[in-house]
């Protein structure tokens, strides 16, 4: 936190050097280091209403910085972020300003809670396949082809909210939702998750959680996922870091009895910071579906790569992830009489820029391919999304 606080007093006094290089008989520019000086020496109350007083007489951004630092160490919180965000929202703010100031503003968040919106604009070559919608669950439906056109624009809206719960309980609410809406309602369709967490170690580096998981498709429901999970931080050194997850719970699908399974996963990701620029990560995943119809039962994996780069000098963001997966059927299709075996491959592009905003909301760009191989054609598919980002 200390090096955090003394990144952001660097940059903020870079972008504000104006406000800062006055005389030093000028007795805003005495106060000023007063303030400082009793805000690293631990005397938080007295700098907060030097601060306060400067503020009133001068519009300062290292004035509110410092100000919001004292009051987030001292966990007035609301007030903290909302001086954040003014200079955040600032057209004239560089990018390395923002970039310590969203961490603060994580922390804050962390602590009291959020809820964000999100807005894309979305292409979606093949919107009769719905493996994108939550891919896991639903058992690759496809709607009958001339029920939907080739191809389809339309907008995406999302939320995702955090909320913990008493300090006692170290425990937390998380919800997310997405809705994509394309023109005539018939291939709209929308996915929903809730549920709560629990720390079960001293350190929070592993929790429990319970939550739902609901799916639509043309304004009807069609799955519902209630789970139990738990998730763990195995390894946090340094640029390194080694994520699991592990998740049961039964699906079940509206009007569809027999695709009712009991589904089962264990994920491992492990993330390294190779620069201040550059961060690489593997992941893997592996899945077993006990379907109520045993033909629609499989056992499954996925390994994925990616890579997200920083360009300091154009600040542009360019990431990538490329993965390839498997699903293997546990009996003959009842409808094509072979069983089913499938490869699945995808890749994903996405780029930003740091000075492509509004106010405090980043724009990115983000395309994605995704070809699955089936043993049993009708089961193939190809889909190419084509997505501009808000959020």
């Amino acid at each position: 936190m200390r090096h955090l606080a003394l990144a952001l007093c660097l940059a903020a006094a870079l972008a504000a050097g104006a406000a800062c290089a006055q005389p030093q008989d000028d007795p805003a520019q005495r106060a000023f280091v007063e303030g400082m000086r009793l805000l690293e020496a631990g005397k938080l109350a007295q700098a907060e209403r030097i601060f306060r007083e400067l503020l009133e007489r001068s519009d300062s951004p290292r004035v509110k910085l410092e100000l919001a630092r004292t009051l987030f160490l001292q966990a007035k919180y609301k007030a903290a972020k909302a001086l954040f965000k003014e200079v955040l929202t600032q057209s004239d703010t560089p990018w390395r300003v923002r970039d310590n100031i969203a961490n603060f503003v994580r922390l804050i968040e962390d602590r009291t809670g959020y809820l964000k919106f999100g807005l894309s604009l979305v292409s979606d070559s093949n919107p009769r396949n719905l493996a994108e919608q939550k891919e896991m669950a639903i058992g690759n439906l496809r709607v009958t082809p001339t029920e939907a056109p080739k191809k389809v624009t339309g907008l995406r809206y999302a939320a995702r909210g955090w909320k913990p719960i008493g300090k006692r309980f170290h425990a937390a609410a998380y919800f997310s939702a997405s809705y994509a809406d394309f023109e005539g309602g018939e291939i709209d369709r929308g996915t929903a998750e809730f549920g709560v967490l629990r720390d079960l170690s001293k350190n929070g580096r592993v929790r429990g959680k319970a939550g739902l998981e609901i799916g639509t498709y043309g304004g009807q429901l069609v799955y519902r996922f209630p789970y139990l999970g738990l998730d763990a931080v195995l390894v946090e050194d340094g640029p390194v870091r080694i994520a699991g997850e592990f998740k049961l719970g039964k699906i079940t699908v509206r009007d569809l009895s027999y695709l009712d399974t009991t589904y089962l996963s264990a994920a491992v990701s492990a993330r390294k910071s190779l620069s201040d620029n550059v961060v690489v990560a593997l992941s893997g995943t592996g899945e077993r579906a006990q379907a109520k119809e045993r033909a629609y039962s499989y056992r499954g994996g996925d390994l994925g790569a990616s890579i997200d780069t920083f360009w300091p000098r154009s600040t542009m963001l360019i990431g990538a992830r490329a993965s390839l997966g498997t699903r293997r059927y546990a009996a003959t299709d009842p409808f094509f009489g072979a069983r089913r075996v499938e490869k699945k491959r995808r890749l994903h592009i996405s780029v930003g820029n740091k000075r492509w905003r509004w106010r405090d909301r980043y724009l990115s760009v983000v395309a994605s391919l995704e070809r699955n191989h089936s043993s049993i054609a009708y089961y193939s598919y190809r889909k190419f999304n084509l997505s501009a980002v808000v959020e």
